[in-house]
């Protein structure tokens, strides 16, 4: 019995010591430091170059005739200077980080949303993003709308209130 359990703790000495030598050369953070090859953030200004979002965003606020118009010019996370955008900063770092927010798959039918009501507004963005061109509708008829809109907030700008 006791050569069992002599064993039993060999065995276990023996794991762990295999599982510790895989730490080996860790900097502690759970990632082994990898060298990067890339070159630093570009120092250039956000101004030069082609831009690489050129949006239109056109608020309805009662649904049906426009009540707000913003085009928005970005090169990556940073605005242009040409953007007419109330929240230029926001709305591009917006784009930047969440790209597939207006490029993503739309609702299916099967898709459960509670029934709430946000109100008529509508808004649609439609332009290019990294050159890719998109289209997207949002408004406010159902929770998925709503939540929809409120992802979208920096770009949309606000959500008009109920008339």
């Amino acid at each position: 019995m006791r050569s069992r359990s002599s064993f039993m703790a060999v065995a276990l000495l023996a794991g762990a010591a295999m599982l510790f030598s895989g730490c080996a050369g860790s900097t502690g953070t759970g990632t082994t430091p990898v060298e990067s090859s890339t070159a630093p953030a570009s120092s250039a200004s956000p101004a030069t170059g082609p831009p690489t979002t050129d949006l239109q965003v056109s608020i309805r606020a009662d649904g049906a005739v426009e009540s707000a118009h913003y085009r928005l010019l970005c090169r990556g996370a940073d605005p242009l200077p040409e953007s007419q955008h109330p929240d230029a900063a926001q709305a591009c770092a917006l784009v930047a980080k969440e790209p597939k927010l207006l490029t993503g798959p739309r609702r299916g039918a099967n898709d459960a949303c509670t029934m709430q009501y946000g109100g008529p507004a509508v808004g649609v963005v439609s332009g290019t993003v990294d050159g890719r061109a998109v289209n997207r509708s949002f408004d406010l008829r159902d929770g998925c709308g709503i939540a929809d809109w409120h992802a979208a907030l920096a770009l949309l700008v606000a959500q008009p209130g109920l008339q």
